[in-house]
């Protein structure tokens, strides 16, 4: 991770972000936005206001272009944030089935709330749908689904975690 001053998008970045470019129009670069801040995020955690105007300017566009999607959108997050994120579903199928009570197991396990992290991990949010009604209740830990959620497959995936 570089140093808070300074931010030059590696070379591994802009060549992806190069090859995605190439399936639109030329001169049409906002479409890659989305795929360049997952990539830049992928590195560095999380997007700062360095990364926001290094891609802006590889990518030839005014900084608000990237940062309005940057600040938007929830899979990106704009301050820092423990290891790994986790989303609780808490919508109709997932309340019904019981995701007020794995919240409140996570939040007492993790030993933080909702919106809070540690250095190991970010409870960041109650979604109110993650798509997955069948398996409710669920959570999403780093994009993964876990699904059908019993208190003791979340102490097996805090383990599975912790152990990696």
């Amino acid at each position: 991770m570089q140093d808070n001053s300074t931010y030059k998008i590696s070379s591994e970045v802009s060549s992806k972000i190069n090859k995605w470019l190439l399936k639109f129009p030329d001169g049409k670069k906002k479409p890659a936005i989305i795929y360049a801040l997952h990539l830049i995020q992928k590195e560095n955690k999380y997007i700062k206001s360095i990364h926001v105007d290094a891609l802006a300017n590889f990518l030839n566009l005014k900084n608000i272009d990237v940062y309005e999607i940057a600040a938007f959108y929830s899979m990106f997050e704009l301050e820092k944030i423990g290891k790994h994120t986790i989303s609780v579903c808490t919508n109709v199928s997932c309340m019904l089935n019981g995701s007020d009570e794995i919240l409140s197991y996570l939040e007492s396990k993790l030993k933080i709330k909702v919106g809070r992290s540690s250095d190991k991990y970010f409870l960041k949010d109650e979604r109110e749908c993650l798509a997955a009604c069948c398996g409710a209740p669920m959570m999403q830990v780093d994009h993964k689904y876990y699904e059908n959620l019993t208190k003791e497959k979340i102490d097996k995936i805090i383990t599975e975690i912790e152990n990696e």
